[in-house]
């Protein structure tokens, strides 16, 4: 079996309302905006995957590497990786593609993916992810309503300018849910937006533990991203200040660095994302190295609808995945923009479970007529 075709597709599909992510201060997100693949053997079975996309960040894709994708053997997973250390190499990250294999591979063995992988759970316990800035009243009032729809944890975001308002939206959150709710909160230190106008300030690790300091008593489940995700000296000092569990490592490179940041004792929660870092096959190592050193895994999944499925598969495979983090911030990322071409959203049951899909592969279905109203394709390769 080859890869016989490869399709590319720039897709804009509108959001219900803009989207004001508080990393992002000052852009207000009007689209869902991916890069779909659609991979088909010589035997006829697809397999499909998206990655986030600025504008048409990948138009040079198929061109540059269409040529070292077209003709392998799908199944070759493991193999596949030469191709994203050549995106690595032009400073691209590519991992998003490698979850088309798996797709492929499952429909070929006729089972989904999280079974080829050894995983027995068919759900997982969901958290909303939020990713805007409210009011503390705003935000408690939309925590109660999240608790409603069945949600067990919810993670905020800390982001104003003064890190002691984000402390008041916490503190009026923890208030309006009573204990029997988990909260995270994400500070979004792991890649500093410092090139946008208003951006967040930088925190050192002093500005870290105070923070961590006032909200302890608030009964955090994890802080995440508090600092550089590079500065393993300042992340292993704060995790020896604060008893609030640290969380890390959605944007690292390479898997020496998910080594180091266990070395030196940096997080108590690996979060690698299947769409950012080496695919299904490299995150699979990474819950694995987390597993054998007593850590926990919970794969960041904030892209898109495809990256939330093919994350899931992961997680119901690592025995050390407590939590999935489900994307949504309405009325702006809702579950119909987040999942934007798929004919079938991934929802969240009375209970707050998500549930595995049961198709072969990742559980992918294309609204065609979506992808014909919201995509172009601009590249359409043969081997």
């Amino acid at each position: 079996m080859r890869i016989d075709r490869l399709e590319l597709y720039h897709v804009r599909s509108p959001l219900p309302a803009p989207l004001h992510v508080a990393a992002q201060p000052g852009h207000g997100q009007t689209h869902n905006e991916l890069t779909f693949v659609r991979m088909t053997t010589d035997e006829g079975v697809v397999g499909e995957s998206a990655g986030m996309t600025l504008g048409r960040f990948h138009a040079g894709l198929g061109d540059a590497l269409g040529p070292f994708i077209l003709g392998r053997d799908p199944l070759d997973i493991e193999g596949f990786g030469s191709v994203l250390d050549a995106g690595e190499a032009l400073g691209i990250r590519l991992a998003w593609l490698e979850p088309a294999l798996w797709d492929i591979a499952g429909k070929v063995k006729g089972k989904p993916v999280y079974e080829l992988l050894g995983g027995g759970r068919d759900r997982l316990r969901a958290y909303a992810s939020t990713s805007e800035l409210r009011s503390p009243d705003e935000r408690a009032e939309n925590l109660l309503e999240l608790k409603e729809m069945g949600f067990a944890a919810v993670k905020l975001r800390a982001h104003y300018p003064d890190w002691r308002d984000d402390v008041a939206v916490i503190e009026r959150a923890r208030e309006a849910v009573g204990p029997d709710l988990a909260l995270m909160v994400d500070a979004n230190q792991g890649f500093h937006f410092s090139l946008l106008p208003g951006a967040p300030p930088k925190w050192d690790v002093d500005i870290a533990a105070a923070f961590a300091s006032a909200i302890e008593p608030c009964d955090m489940t994890w802080i995440e991203e508090p600092l550089d995700r590079n500065d393993y000296a300042a992340l292993a000092e704060l995790r020896q200040r604060t008893s609030i569990p640290l969380a890390g490592g959605e944007l690292n490179w390479r898997f020496n660095e998910y080594g180091l940041l266990v070395e030196k004792q940096c997080l108590d929660i690996l979060q690698a994302d299947a769409m950012f870092f080496g695919g299904i096959a490299e995150c699979r190592k990474v819950a694995a190295l987390a597993e054998a050193n007593g850590l926990a895994f919970a794969a960041h999944t904030w892209n898109n609808g495809f990256a939330l499925l093919a994350n899931l598969h992961l997680m119901a495979a690592s025995p050390n995945c407590e939590w999935c983090e489900f994307p949504y911030e309405p009325p702006g990322w809702t579950t119909e923009g987040r999942d934007a071409l798929l004919a079938e959203t991934t929802e969240i049951d009375d209970d707050g479970y998500v549930h595995l899909p049961q198709h072969p592969g990742l559980g992918i279905v294309i609204d065609e007529d979506k992808l014909e109203s919201f995509g172009e394709r601009f590249y359409d390769g043969r081997a």
